[in-house]
This record gives C-alpha cells, sequence and structure tokens, in this order.
C-alpha cells in the first residue's frame, strides 16, 4: 500500500506549469517503471478525480486537486496568522513579501504580497512549487531539516545552489542556523537577492519562511536593517501560532 502510494505521488509531482500533460509512455520512462504500471496509476488517478484524460493516453491535472487546494488553504493555520503580518512587512518596507513552507525535497509558496515597485511576473505565484534553488527561503527551510535528510537531497541532485560540495552547503546553513535568517545574492537565483528569517509552530519547529526580495541596489545596500524587518515578523508570526495553541 505505501509503494502504491509513494508511487501515485511520483506521478503527481510530474505535473507542472512547464509539463501540465503526460502520457503513459513518458510518464514510464520518467519514473522508470513499466508501461502498464504508468497505466495503472494514472488510470486510479484519474478515477477519483486527481487527474482527467485529455486524450488518447494523456492526462492532466483533475479539477479535485483545486478543491482540495481551496480547502488547505482557507482552513491553514499558517496562512491565517501570517497573512496580516505579510501584508504589514510588504507596505512598511515597500518590497514583496513571501511565506513559503516545506514540501517533500522542495519549497512550495503558500502567501505573497507584492509591492507596487515589483511585478508579479518575476515571481512564483501563491500556490507554486520551486526546487531548493539557493534562494533566501530555500536556505532557511533547509537549514531546518536534519543532516542526514540534505545529505540524501544533495545526492539525489534536488539542491541547485552555488555551493561546489556538501560542506560547503553545510557551512553555509549552519550560519543560518546561528544568525536566525538567510541572505541569497541576485546571482544565486534567477530572481532578485532577497532576506528571509524562519516562522516556527508551537513546538519550536520551522514551519515556514517569511521573505522579503530586495529589488535594486539601494535595498540590498541595507541588508541588516532588512533582515531585523523580517525577523521581526517572523517572530510575530510564530507567537501569534504560539498564543492560539495555549488559547485551544
Amino acid at each position: 500500500m505505501l509503494g502504491t502510494l509513494a508511487r501515485a505521488g511520483a506521478v503527481l509531482d510530474l505535473f507542472t506549469t512547464d509539463e501540465p500533460e503526460w502520457g503513459v509512455t513518458a510518464t514510464a520512462q520518467r519514473l522508470g517503471i513499466g508501461k502498464s504500471l504508468a497505466h495503472d496509476v494514472l488510470a486510479s488517478l484519474a478515477g477519483i478525480g486527481l487527474l482527467q484524460r485529455v486524450g488518447h493516453g494523456r492526462y492532466r491535472l483533475g479539477w479535485r486537486t483545486v478543491t482540495l487546494a481551496s480547502v488547505l488553504l482557507r482552513t491553514s493555520e499558517l496562512k491565517a496568522h501570517a497573512r496580516p503580518v505579510v501584508r504589514d512587512l510588504a507596505e512598511r518596507q515597500g518590497l514583496t513579501v513571501s511565506l513559503a513552507a516545506w514540501d517533500c525535497g522542495r519549497i512550495i509558496y503558500i502567501d505573497r504580497r507584492y509591492s507596487a515597485r515589483h511585478s508579479s511576473a518575476c515571481c512564483p505565484a501563491a500556490g507554486t512549487a520551486a526546487p531548493l534553488d539557493g534562494s533566501a527561503a530555500s536556505k532557511v527551510l533547509l537549514a531546518s531539516r536534519p543532516s542526514e535528510e540534505i545529505k540524501m537531497l544533495w545526492g539525489d541532485g534536488l539542491v541547485h545552489t552555488r555551493h561546489a560540495s556538501i560542506d560547503d552547503l553545510e557551512l553555509d546553513l549552519e550560519l543560518v542556523r546561528r544568525h536566525g535568517w538567510a541572505h541569497n545574492h541576485a546571482e544565486e537565483t534567477r530572481g532578485s537577492s532577497a532576506v528571509a528569517a524562519p516562522v516556527r509552530d508551537a513546538e519550536g519547529n520551522v514551519a515556514a519562511a517569511i521573505s522579503l526580495d530586495l529589488l535594486d541596489r539601494f535595498s540590498s545596500s541595507n541588508i541588516d536593517l532588512h533582515a531585523r524587518a523580517v525577523v521581526a515578523a517572523a517572530s510575530r508570526i510564530s507567537a501569534a501560532i504560539r498564543h492560539h495553541a495555549v488559547a485551544a
């Protein structure tokens, strides 16, 4: 049963904005499984509405995924506690603010507030998954993972950063843990530079990362100032989560 669920999850992970449609042969080749097994998994997922058949042997995500995502976003306590802080930070700093969470070896953006100066086209929208690409949010979330998991992700080629070795990566992540925030330069990713800090749940575990995109040279020259602002925002969200847990 666990193997079947893992395989179904691997199939669902194939569907992205760049590759929204998959067939049996391509699925089998990408996952290294037989075509009959790929067909069975695709057909089963279509049977419960998570996929929809759009042609002979071709599939796209089904509308049921929209329903599930809507329920999650509408009922997420993390997003509810974070939303007013995300909005306030974006308005006070005049910069775009994002909230991202860990999702099985990648990050997923669960909220984003754009500044008037920042085009939404240059940033992943809320609900978008992204690889561990060296962004400040990626560093914060990766730094919260166990060392063995980080090594496994590195070995599987899932960490796309400027680091030449796992040792270099570990040194960088140790600085993130020590300072309580992360920073990436624009050249580390395809986007702008940014600062990010960890949001913690009621048990003190990292639940998300809140990040502030730095648009220009002036913004990037005030890293410490922006870092203090994003750390304070993360602390406000964490405090709200703890308060809610105690009250409950």
